[in-house]
Formats: structure tokens, C-alpha cells, sequence
């Protein structure tokens, strides 16, 4: 009689250990399922990272950098049509099977541009974009934008 109930709350724990509590996206472990079934696609991957995001801890307090977290993450989820991972800390990533590398890159310009209009009240919120075809190539990319001025995507060759 209670198999129904039993069955529900196993769904609910499944989705609370697969999806962020914070930001709302899918969690570390999501990605790399998904990751290798997306790399047999010839899809395109987005990795972004919040820039100076351990001054919005530092100066305004964890509460802030949770609300900034929380802000980035929904417009991910918005943009990505919930395709958007935390990798970890305020980095994120979005995963495009099938997508070409022109939309992979007009994709990470409006996430870098609606994260840049949303901002969290007084603060500027920006962020960088690495785009590639494989993950350690995203990676560099995004540690190139960090480098060379921030608020940038970056895209292989």
C-alpha cells in the first residue's frame, strides 16, 4: 500500500544528490555521464567562471557570494535549457551535443551578456567563457580569459 510513497521518496533523493542545492544545476557526477555520451556527439562544451568571485565572499560576506552563485546559476538553467553543471566553486559548464561552434559561442556571449545586465543590485557580476570541443581544452581557454582581463569568451581553433 505504501510501495507508491517509498518509490516517490527514492526519486526525491535521487534528484537532491544529482542536482546543486545552491545554484540548481546538475552536480559534478551528472556532468561526467553526460560528458562522455556528449563527446561521442561532436557537441561543444562552455566552461564559465564567475570572475572575482572571492571578492563578493570576502568583501560583502558568503551570503552574497551564495546570492551571486544562486543568480548565475538560474540564468544558466534559463539559457542552457537546463544543460548547465557546477564543476565546482563558482566554476559552471554547459554542455551542447550536436551543436555547431557558432551557436556554442553565441550561447556563452548572451550567458556572459545576461549575467553582466542581471548583477546582483550595486555589484557587477561578470564572468568568463572558455568554449571548445573537449573539456581540458574549455579549461585552458577559460584560465586564458581569467588572464588576459577578464569578462571574455574565448573559443578554440
Amino acid at each position: 500500500m505504501w510501495h507508491w510513497f517509498f518509490d516517490l521518496f527514492c526519486l526525491a533523493l535521487l534528484f537532491f544528490f544529482m542536482v546543486d542545492q545552491l545554484t540548481f544545476l546538475w552536480v559534478r557526477r551528472v556532468y561526467y555521464l553526460a560528458y562522455h555520451l556528449m563527446i561521442r556527439s561532436k557537441g561543444y562544451i562552455i566552461f564559465i567562471d564567475i570572475d572575482d568571485f572571492k571578492k563578493f565572499n570576502d568583501e560583502y560576506g558568503y551570503e552574497t557570494g551564495d546570492k551571486v552563485l544562486r543568480k548565475v546559476g538560474v540564468i544558466l538553467l534559463i539559457e542552457s535549457r537546463l544543460r548547465a553543471f557546477r564543476w565546482g566553486g563558482e566554476e559552471l559548464c554547459i554542455l551542447l551535443p550536436w551543436s555547431s561552434k557558432d551557436k556554442a559561442v553565441q550561447l556563452a556571449e548572451r550567458v556572459k551578456q545576461r549575467i553582466q545586465e542581471a548583477g546582483l543590485g550595486e555589484l557587477k557580476v561578470t564572468v568568463s567563457c572558455g568554449v571548445a570541443k573537449y573539456e581540458e581544452d574549455a579549461r585552458r581557454l577559460l584560465q586564458a580569459a581569467k588572464n588576459n582581463g577578464k569578462n571574455q569568451v574565448l573559443v578554440s581553433e
